[in-house]
């Protein structure tokens, strides 16, 4: 696909995406490098709040005390934690959760309930690499207006 193209996307996208239009996507994000920005910024708003040390720290405690002993296992195990925070309703892909006012808790003074290691994706994150998708897909999308379809 040449640089200049860009994927058609119909207004209304059924869930999941068909693998074709979700093979174009990514060939598009690939050759515009946009996957490494959203990498980064992912990576570096999670670091700015400190959830890529609380990782590993509570990784080394689920070695240390025994309770994992493969990466699969600290996994695992990390996820399960993160669905089970107080006071939340849904868990979702990833260990994110929401709160019955659908709000996903990502806030520090949430998750540090009991002096536990929390384990959620810090909600800056999410605003900062939401955004970082939308400026990576602006360039290479076109969604097709319902007008146009006749």
């Amino acid at each position: 696909m040449a640089s200049q193209e860009r994927v058609v996307v119909p207004a209304h996208t059924p869930k999941p995406l068909p693998g074709h239009l979700r093979s174009e996507l990514t060939s598009a994000l690939l050759s515009a490098s946009a996957i490494p920005v959203i990498q980064s910024t992912l990576h570096d708003e999670s670091e700015k709040v400190g959830w890529t040390k609380s990782i590993r720290e509570r990784a080394k405690q689920l070695i240390n005390n025994g309770q994992a002993t493969t990466s699969q296992e600290i996994v695992e195990i990390l996820i399960k934690e993160s669905c089970e925070r107080p006071g939340n309703q849904l868990c979702l892909p990833g260990g994110l959760r929401r709160t019955r006012q659908g709000q996903v808790d990502g806030s520090e003074a949430a998750k540090a309930a009991n002096g536990a290691i929390v384990v959620n994706f810090p909600e800056q994150a999410i605003v900062e690499g939401k955004k970082a998708i939308r400026d990576a897909l602006d360039p290479v999308i076109e969604v097709e207006s319902i007008a146009s379809k006749g």
